[in-house]
């Protein structure tokens, strides 16, 4: 269970458009939820005079708002004025605070398609797979010829996201712009091996003897293959399934069903969390 938090001040009649994000909020605690769930895109321009003067007037936070307003002529930075919001909420633990305001800190001389960037990876860490790749999505189709500089790392984390959701198609080719613009022996060795889960063996044979350049990336991809088995094999889910063969070759229905049940109910919400919007 999260923590409870009482609601500080009033629910505003008059939004206040949050720029960097494209949305209204209506409360400071919807501004918080924002600067917590989206730090890699708070930037000098989150100081706002105006949001300092809309939490006064309409949020009915004249403390909170005067005491931003002051901060403007001491030379603040971003992390400062939303650590001030932070703490007058008490919106977020220290550990989480601390988190926020390094994320802050390291935006410091970023452009904005390196934060947006940032906010992908950041999304795609925290395993938010399908909201990382249509940030990443997005960026791909913003980003200017200046900034192509970005695209390779871009692409090899779409397919990192492809793959969390077993979409080893869609992986294989956003592995396979990464390799072709970087050469990356990573990018290859992933695009190979979303190849290798996709395709039928004979299917990825083929393609390996008709494509003489990747014969040494192959090697290694089977090489991962076989430790990855041998680490399945002495893995708790290795023994649930042995446990399952021995009730079906016993004959004990009931508990092999019902066994089955929970593992594919299990799965099912960790493909749910994976792909949560």
């Amino acid at each position: 269970m999260g923590r409870i938090l009482l609601c500080t001040g009033k629910y505003a009649q008059k939004p206040y458009y949050l720029e960097c994000l494209c949305v209204n909020v209506y409360c400071v605690e919807e501004l918080c939820y924002l600067f917590a769930s989206n730090p890699f895109m708070i930037g000098r321009d989150i100081m706002d005079r105006e949001l300092a003067r809309w939490l006064d007037q309409e949020c009915g936070l004249s403390e909170l708002g005067h005491q931003l307003l002051n901060l403007f002529n001491r030379g603040i930075q971003p992390g400062t004025f939303v650590s001030t919001i932070l703490d007058y909420v008490n919106y977020c633990t220290p550990q989480e605070k601390k988190k926020i305001e390094e994320v802050i800190q390291n935006n410091v001389g970023l452009t904005d398609y390196e934060r947006k960037k940032k906010q992908a990876d950041f999304l795609l860490k925290n395993r938010r797979f399908q909201q990382a790749m249509e940030e990443y999505d997005l960026l791909c189709r913003e980003l200017p010829e200046t900034e192509s500089a970005l695209l390779p790392a871009v692409y090899h984390n779409m397919g990192v996201a492809y793959t969390s959701v077993f979409q080893f198609d869609m992986a294989a080719r956003y592995f396979k712009r990464a390799y072709d613009m970087t050469g990356s022996d990573q990018s290859g060795l992933q695009f190979l091996m979303a190849q290798r889960l996709y395709l039928h063996e004979s299917a990825y044979i083929a393609f390996i003897a008709e494509h003489g350049e990747y014969h040494t990336l192959s090697l290694q991809v089977e090489k991962l293959l076989n430790q990855a088995k041998g680490e399945f094999e002495a893995s708790e889910e290795s023994r649930m399934l042995t446990a399952l063969k021995i009730y079906k070759d016993e004959g004990n229905v009931a508990s092999y069903y019902e066994e089955i049940d929970k593992i594919i109910s299990r799965k099912k919400e960790e493909y749910r969390e994976k792909v949560a919007q």
